[in-house]
């Protein structure tokens, strides 16, 4: 299946009931159509299928009943792959450069933020990258770091490119970095990152989380195609930068914003409250 062909049937089980989302992944995919047929943004049949290609060739699963398998992505995994990479601006950049993903517990989230991030770090990288797994504390940030460094060793042709060393990954024909990383937004100023990993953004509390998040945000500045990637469980935190970025997302979905580069996809309830 072409990945068109998947965003296009994962709509179509959409409309017709086959698939039961909220309302907020109905109004995504109806943004995402609006959006291209009104030539906002362009479909780029080539970068959706690299993406794909790559974490269905290369990335492996590298826990549980399923290891040391090769990931094979759902037709909701690969419409959500698809609209992150396929969808491009004028230029035929990415289109979206702030994901913010929301789903259920037990969805692989974290596998597919693996695959992602090894992605971009292989094959979507610009040379000298640098790929930051943050969180509030390093203990944090090392888990999903490490899930990272596993599912690169469980695929030989990655792993022979890789020096694991001590703070972190390194691929020499690239130049490029891979490391976990601990909030301190005042040391964060002079980064420039090509991928930022937000892992369990909803556990991101108070104005800590909210200044990282943004400083962060403002060093991708210097990168041709960096990306932000927030994942998350459902949560509620008052104040947080989780409900900042759902508000930013429902309101870009309702046509109450002029956002342009936030890619919202939101598995979950339909109260936001709740």
């Amino acid at each position: 299946m072409r990945d068109e062909d998947a965003i296009l049937a994962y709509y179509q089980r959409i409309r017709d009931g086959s698939e039961t989302v909220g309302k907020w992944l109905k109004l995504l995919y109806e943004v995402i159509f609006q959006g291209l047929s009104e030539k906002r943004w362009f479909w780029d049949q080539r970068l959706a299928d690299n993406a794909i290609g790559f974490i269905e060739r290369f990335c492996h699963h590298y826990k549980g009943k399923l290891a040391p398998q090769r990931i094979r992505l759902s037709l909701w995994e690969r419409s959500s792959i698809s609209l992150i990479f396929g969808i491009v601006d004028g230029t035929g950049k990415r289109q979206f450069n702030e994901v913010f993903w929301v789903v259920g517990r037990k969805m692989g989230k974290s596998l597919l933020a693996g695959g992602i991030g090894t992605y971009m770090a292989y094959a979507a990288g610009e040379y000298g990258s640098d790929i930051y797994y943050l969180a509030p504390k390093l203990e944090q940030a090392a888990i999903v770091y490490d899930n990272f460094y596993k599912m690169v060793a469980r695929e030989p042709e990655l792993a022979q490119l890789a020096q694991k060393r001590r703070s972190d990954v390194y691929l020499e024909t690239t130049n490029t970095s891979i490391r976990p990383l601990a909030f301190n937004a005042k040391k964060s100023d002079g980064f420039n990152p090509h991928l930022v990993v937000c892992d369990e953004i909803a556990s991101w509390t108070g104005d800590a989380g909210k200044k990282q998040y943004e400083v962060m945000k403002s060093a991708l500045g210097a990168r041709k195609q960096p990306m932000l990637l927030s994942v998350s469980t459902a949560g509620y935190v008052n104040g947080g930068i989780y409900d900042e970025l759902i508000a930013r997302g429902t309101r870009f979905l309702e046509g109450g914003s002029k956002e342009t580069r936030l890619l919202p996809v939101f598995y979950m309830i339909d109260d936001v409250e709740k």
